[in-house]
């Protein structure tokens, strides 16, 4: 475990598995946070924060962010829409440095670029790397998905994208239940969306206590190609994080595969070894073996 004098490398945003929501001035929450090895802390001024407890809030949060380096997780702030209480909120928690701000509610490409303006007045005043804080936008509504492409090409900033659930639930009038379907065909077209983007596609949170359908969820999202998802329950991330990491058991299988096919290939198909290795197995395979890779190299690289 790094010590607590060495801040860890930042874990680059497609290596991000889980998203945790505390609240901005709750530290019984966000200790537990830190405790539950979450990727990503996320300091929320929105929901979970009272206006009145706000200019409080984001004094506790630049605080939070130098703890969430020195715990090796990515600090990240929700703010407020700028036209409420987005700029105070942006004021006080810049002085942290958070590497991620989250705007809710946001349905047009402008939203995005009045925050990328903000942010680098902000960076320059501050004494901040220019362009160095991510925007992560979430998606609440019909209209913000219908817009969703010009919306996550708006800034360079924009590193990855949030679904959200019950706003949006709402906002089409779904039925919800444990085991999702009423969601995912808006699920799938967000992942496309956000990988046409060239941004990571954030799944949106599982709000049901139920572990079997929860996993059940994850299988399902890991099939489709979601590696990262968002959670307001500390429980949750160590579900997540088997989800999208892959285990000793699917990288021994992908091995055999790459191996198996490999061998084909060099005798012709002679073997008869070709037909037992399926080119969509080979490929996801390849995938798998990568993805495992690159958290491997994240893992060794983050060692002070």
């Amino acid at each position: 475990m790094p010590s607590q004098d060495t801040p860890c490398r930042p874990r680059p945003p497609i290596l991000r598995r889980s998203w945790l929501f505390v609240p901005g001035l709750d530290a019984a929450r966000q200790q537990a946070g830190l405790d539950s090895g979450a990727d990503v802390l996320v300091a929320d001024l929105e929901e979970f924060t009272a206006a009145e407890d706000r200019p409080a809030a984001r004094a506790r949060i630049v605080a939070l962010m130098a703890a969430c380096r020195q715990r090796g997780a990515v600090g990240a702030v929700r703010i407020n829409l700028l036209e409420r209480d987005g700029g105070d909120d942006l004021r006080g928690v810049m002085p942290g440095a958070p590497t991620a701000i989250l705007l809710p509610h946001v349905e047009r490409a402008e939203q995005i670029r009045a925050l990328d303006a903000e942010i680098g007045a902000l960076e320059q005043a501050l004494g901040l790397p220019a362009g160095a804080t991510e925007i992560v936008p979430t998606l609440e509504s019909a209209r913000g998905l219908v817009n969703a492409g010009a919306i996550l090409s708006a800034s360079a900033r924009v590193s990855a994208c949030l679904l959200a659930a019950e706003d949006l639930s709402a906002d089409l009038g779904v039925v919800r239940g444990p085991d999702g379907i009423e969601l995912r065909h808006i699920r799938a077209r967000f992942l496309v969306d956000c990988i046409a983007a060239g941004c990571v596609p954030i799944d949106c949170p599982f709000s049901y206590r139920d572990t079997a359908a929860l996993q059940a969820d994850l299988e399902w999202a890991r099939r489709i190609g979601m590696k990262s998802r968002c959670t307001v329950l500390p429980a949750q991330v160590a579900s997540i994080h088997a989800a999208f990491t892959p285990s000793a058991q699917q990288v021994a299988d992908a091995e055999d595969l790459v191996r198996r096919h490999a061998a084909a290939q060099q005798d012709g198909g002679g073997s008869g070894l070709a037909a037992a290795v399926d080119p969509p197995d080979y490929h996801t395979a390849r995938r798998t073996l990568a993805r495992h890779a690159s958290l491997l190299a994240w893992q060794r690289g983050s060692a002070p």
